[in-house]
């Protein structure tokens, strides 16, 4: 087995948690949440990961109330506009949003657009799972305009996960890709997002790397 999975999905939860329990506002706490994710990306690709998805928003979340959605938005965009671009200029990757991009802001439309611009020549991807939900995503390849093409292939994620990266305690996919997730290890942490080190990112890296990889067989 390959020491270093090839696609690794990121739940970041817990910043809510993180803020209420440090007296944060919101806000703050969702922009020091993007800066984490960052520094994350960042850990993952120089450790030789090709594929990240990041579960940016579900589209469950967007039950949440108007104030809450506006932290989420607001550091959202800052993420795409002012801390990823960094990462993308040292690593290199192709940028991918999926999901219902036509229910968030427009200017978060416009910076998830803006990234997703002509492919540089890299294996390495970066999926952002905005507004997702996996119903969805498999209606919409039901309905593609190539149906002869594999149904794997016109999904919006198109690769297999191999380890399903959770923080703060919760041991459940919460809708996060369970196709292309069947056969991933899932690594979680207690510890809320906001809080996440490097180190962690490693040690979860690690303790795929000590596991057997069991594919159905």
């Amino acid at each position: 087995m390959n020491a270093v999975p090839r696609h690794v999905g990121v739940i970041p939860d817990g910043t809510r948690r993180w803020s209420r329990l440090r007296g944060v506002p919101l806000a703050d706490g969702y922009l020091l949440a993007m800066e984490n994710l960052a520094r994350v990306v960042d850990v993952l690709y120089s450790a030789g990961v090709s594929v990240v998805s990041l579960y940016l928003l579900s589209l469950r979340n967007l039950t949440r109330t108007q104030a809450e959605l506006g932290a989420v938005f607001e550091a959202e965009t800052y993420f795409c506009t002012r801390l990823l671009p960094q990462v993308l200029a040292r690593r290199s990757a192709r940028v991918s949003a999926v999901g219902e991009l036509c229910r968030v802001p427009a200017a978060y439309r416009q910076a998830l657009h803006a990234l997703d611009g002509p492919a540089p020549d890299t294996e390495r991807r970066l999926y952002l799972l905005v507004a997702y939900d996996a119903w969805e995503e498999l209606r919409a390849a039901c309905a593609h305009t190539a149906p002869r093409t594999p149904l794997a292939r016109r999904l919006g994620v198109r690769e297999d996960v191999d380890l399903v990266f959770r923080t703060g305690g919760g041991n459940l996919l919460s809708g996060f890709l369970p196709l292309q997730s069947q056969y991933a290890h899932i690594h979680t942490v207690e510890t809320l997002f906001n809080d996440l080190t490097p180190s962690d990112v490693r040690s979860a890296l690690a303790d795929f790397a000590g596991r057997e990889r069991l594919q159905g067989s």
